[in-house]
């Protein structure tokens, strides 16, 4: 019988050891081919370099593991180790110097195709700083494993390369306004925050982060910051959007995509915003994704107003791409429409228009001016009618 070895310098070590057996790494029975060894265990392979030689260490699905789960066997020390991010620090204890899966001749060859196939599509396409392919999937820069969401790619960052990073945004330089997630896993929902040591001010709008904070500064330590404020370290520099045009703004009234009330209300909030010298509504978009693979599409709407669902003046409204939901904060549950949501409209329809086929919200307003339509419409007709009966 094959010894198992859980080490191994390249490919080709690994599939001349598994010719016609089953796979000694997997507790169910399997025949370890090239394609097996590829999609199961090489694709997940840890890189590293021990006394200048390169090696890779792959996952095994054996039974010693519980379960048939997904664990590391040390080929230092024959321990065994079930997380991917523990291995890592394991074997670098042992003096091993970890490398980048992308290096070349450490890279196994099905991934290495699939970068170099990636790098040959972006130096034709002239577009070597997106994360998306021209198949419209997500390229891990790391490794160029492909994915088809972005959360998902976020969670292969975070397991395979230990990138636990959140994004921070600058919405409003002047007075000092950022978004960021709100948790650390799943949706990227976000929330405002406040931090500038010339204006004093350390706020997070999370109840939360300010009963945390609050007894921080009672046990003596009144600096201290939630997981949001600290974020702002690596802040994104504040960028100008794309400002609102009245151009568009008539042009959806037209559509009847937006009453003529709800335009001249959206005008006016937008004509305030403007002289406060701020930006009425801020599209939250993250940086490394198109909008079209993203779940939700977030928007820092203008308030003016300080309340408990806008303590900065702003609040978060967002728009779901499948099923054509508007939400906003200041609803508190309700179905009706507001100015907010009809600001964040505006934006889109004036970006991305496709983005906002079939997604009309039926309100009041909205029946009775479609109704004036219908009436205006059969008054013409009746009219016309009888102009013909009298010739």
């Amino acid at each position: 019988m094959t010894d198992r070895r859980f080490v191994f310098v390249n490919e080709e070590e690994l599939f001349g050891m598994m010719k016609d057996i089953d796979c000694l790494y997997c507790r169910i029975p399997v025949i370890g081919s090239k394609h097996h060894l590829k999609k199961r265990h090489l694709r997940f392979a840890i890189h590293y370099k021990d006394s200048d030689i390169g090696k890779f260490s792959i996952p095994c699905y054996c039974s010693d593991g519980g379960h048939g789960r997904s664990h590391w066997h040390c080929p230092m020390c024959k321990k065994i180790l079930q997380r991917t991010k523990d291995f890592r620090i394991h074997i670098h204890n042992h003096g091993v110097k970890m490398t980048d899966k992308s290096t070349a001749e450490l890279e196994p060859t099905a991934v290495l195709l699939q970068t170099l196939q990636s790098n040959n599509n972006n130096n034709s396409s002239h577009n070597n700083n997106e994360d998306t392919t021209s198949s419209g999937k997500l390229t891990c820069q790391k490794c160029g494993v492909y994915f088809t969401t972005a959360s998902n790619l976020r969670r292969h960052e975070r397991l395979q390369h230990d990138q636990d990073q959140q994004p921070m945004l600058c919405i409003d330089a002047k007075k000092a306004i950022y978004v960021t997630p709100k948790d650390l896993h799943g949706p990227r929902v976000p929330i405002h925050i406040r931090k500038s040591f010339a204006l004093q001010i350390l706020l997070c709008e999370l109840e939360e982060c300010w009963d945390f904070m609050k007894t921080q500064a009672q046990n003596g330590n009144p600096g201290k910051e939630c997981r949001h404020l600290v974020r702002t370290n690596h802040a994104r520099a504040y960028t100008m959007p794309p400002p609102l045009c009245v151009i568009s703004l008539e042009e959806m009234t037209h559509k009847n995509l937006l009453s003529k009330a709800e335009g001249e209300e959206c005008q006016q909030m937008n004509s305030k915003a403007c002289s406060e010298g701020v930006d009425c509504v801020y599209p939250i978009l993250w940086g490394e994704q198109d909008l079209l693979l993203e779940r939700c599409i977030y928007f820092s709407v203008h308030t003016g107003l300080k309340d408990k669902w806008c303590q900065f003046g702003r609040t978060r409204v967002s728009f779901d791409i499948r099923s054509k939901v508007w939400k906003c904060q200041c609803e508190g549950g309700g179905d009706h429409s507001c100015v907010h949501k009809c600001l964040s409209m505006w934006w889109l329809f004036q970006e991305r228009p496709e983005l906002l086929e079939n997604t009309i919200e039926i309100t009041v307003e909205r029946v009775d001016l479609i109704e004036e339509v219908v009436m205006n419409a059969e008054d013409a007709n009746k009219m016309s009618t009888e102009v013909d009966e009298l010739c």
